[in-house]
């Protein structure tokens, strides 16, 4: 009985989120030309948090596949450095130098000690309707990665709704501006259908990996402030060039 219970709150759950997505893309269109003719609104995500919370989510909007990420993150292999500080420090210098060139830009988190599971971050750009939508982390799968990777969905993304054309624009606009303002750094660009925060998000957007704290040249270089600015400036001009090529 209690197994039921739970699997129809899960259920009520995902409808609930289907919904409020749905109504997240009437509140886009009806902003329409105006948001094309203002000022770009950039929502930056901070990736992970102080909070350590297990909590599964839905995977995308309708999906019945359940996962929980680990949001607190990695931490550095030689400075002990956590992602979710190093995350947030770079998103601060990042909105201040799109700010600087003119952009409006909001912040998911300002500060580490939240619980705002991926779907939930997702959101606050679909409700604010953002132009596009960024986040930014530090950590890989094992110590061997290293150097600036960018995730965007494929075109075949089941929940294609942010469209998967500007998505690799973006992305690859931000690549390319990393690579050249960093001598010698590695840079990829990815496809996935597999990340929360790209599938409920209906805004063009990008997951950048600026580095990985588990390799240890990378964790040296994200400890200091310099490579950190360094970081954001070359964020803040992929994003500029963006909306330039758009």
């Amino acid at each position: 009985m209690k197994k039921n219970l739970k699997a129809i709150r899960a259920m009520g759950m995902v409808m609930l989120l289907f919904i409020t997505f749905v109504v997240t893309g009437i509140t886009a269109e009806a902003k329409g030309a105006d948001s094309a003719a203002g000022q770009k609104l950039v929502v930056i995500n901070p990736g992970c948090q102080a909070v350590d919370s297990a909590e599964k989510e839905s995977i995308g909007p309708g999906a019945w596949t359940w996962v929980a990420d680990d949001m607190v993150g990695a931490e550095g292999v030689l400075t002990g450095n956590r992602e979710y500080d190093i995350n947030l420090k770079i998103a601060v210098k990042t909105a201040q130098q799109l700010k600087d060139m003119g952009y409006k830009v909001e912040l998911v988190r300002t500060y580490n000690d939240v619980d705002i599971n991926n779907m939930e971050r997702a959101m606050v750009a679909n409700t604010m309707v953002a132009d596009i939508y960024v986040s930014i982390y530090s950590s890989g799968d094992n110590k061997k990665e290293e150097g600036v990777k960018v995730t965007c969905e494929t075109k075949d993304n089941p929940y294609n709704f942010s469209g998967y054309n500007e998505c690799r624009l973006l992305a690859d606009t931000i690549v390319g501006s990393l690579g050249s303002k960093i001598d010698g750094i590695k840079t990829s660009v990815v496809e996935s259908d597999d990340v929360m925060g790209i599938n409920w998000c209906k805004s063009p957007n990008a997951i950048v990996r600026v580095g990985n704290l588990k390799n240890e040249a990378d964790d040296e270089k994200l400890a200091t402030e310099e490579y950190q600015q360094t970081l954001a400036e070359g964020i803040a001009a992929g994003v500029d060039s963006y909306f330039t090529q758009k």
